[in-house]
């Protein structure tokens, strides 16, 4: 698939049109018009941006970005312990012209579903720092009862935080934030999933100062809050999608 197929795919799979995306990126609409069609091919700089903004970054490393969950963190919550970085600002900026934000960066009244799916798809699950894929074994309550037990901090996220708040899939992908990854998967007695290896995983990434941050307790499992289980659901896998938009109550369970 050459660039301009990309972004054009892109595009659409983020349900975004050419105008909003020029939005994001501060382009003329006819400009991604004519990048999509390959009529001009844009700079590495612009390219690299309409990626990002798209949750795909140039290169097979390029990692999602925080700063995205941050922002619509604080968008939501204006008072929540999460430092305004300057990379904060630029989302805000972004957000801000195609109308998910006002001008002192928060929410827009009846946005707050579209932010947290543009949130999430900017900082997809599988491209985030640090995070290690283990061989599934343990439910993802399970292993959370093992780091209490151990006292590691974690937080549940996934499929099985969506579940927490409102049942309504099978657990397909465990995913845990932890204060450190690697006592966590010691205590867990998790094996690394060998790199293009098939088959079920667990997934734990450190905590990045965003994402756990409020996590509450539901029946003794310690959870991302609401917002950041649909950020993550929306930034995940096969069924993970359905249930942010049954927490949002836009799908029937």
């Amino acid at each position: 698939m050459d660039l301009a197929e990309r972004i054009s795919t892109l595009r659409r799979v983020n349900g975004l049109s050419a105008r909003q995306l020029a939005a994001l990126v501060d382009v003329a609409p006819t400009t991604v018009t004519r990048i999509e069609s390959g009529a001009v091919s844009p700079s590495f700089d612009l390219a690299q941006e309409i990626l990002t903004v798209l949750g795909e970054p140039i290169g097979f490393t390029g990692l999602a970005d925080v700063n995205a969950i941050a922002t619509a963190r604080l968008a939501l919550d204006p008072g929540l312990d999460v430092s305004s970085t300057p990379g904060v600002e630029l989302w805000r900026q972004r957000w801000a012209r195609i109308g998910l934000l006002d001008a002192d960066g928060r929410v827009t009244a009846g946005k707050e579903a579209d932010l947290l799916f543009r949130a999430g798809r900017a900082a997809r699950l599988t491209r985030r720092r640090g995070a290690v894929d283990f061989t599934a074994g343990p439910s993802a309550d399970e292993v959370a009862e093992s780091l209490r037990a151990a006292e590691i901090d974690y937080a549940l996220t996934g499929d099985a935080g969506a579940n927490r708040y409102r049942s309504s899939a099978g657990e397909a992908w465990p995913v845990l934030y932890v204060e450190d990854v690697a006592r966590a998967a010691e205590v867990a007695g998790f094996a690394r999933k060998e790199p293009g290896s098939f088959g079920m995983r667990v997934t734990l990434i450190p905590f990045d100062g965003v994402s756990e941050v409020g996590r509450v307790d539901i029946a003794g499992i310690a959870v991302v809050v609401r917002d950041q289980v649909i950020i993550d659901a929306y930034g995940g896998i096969d069924r993970m999608v359905e249930q942010a938009d049954i927490l949002l109550g836009r799908r029937v369970a």
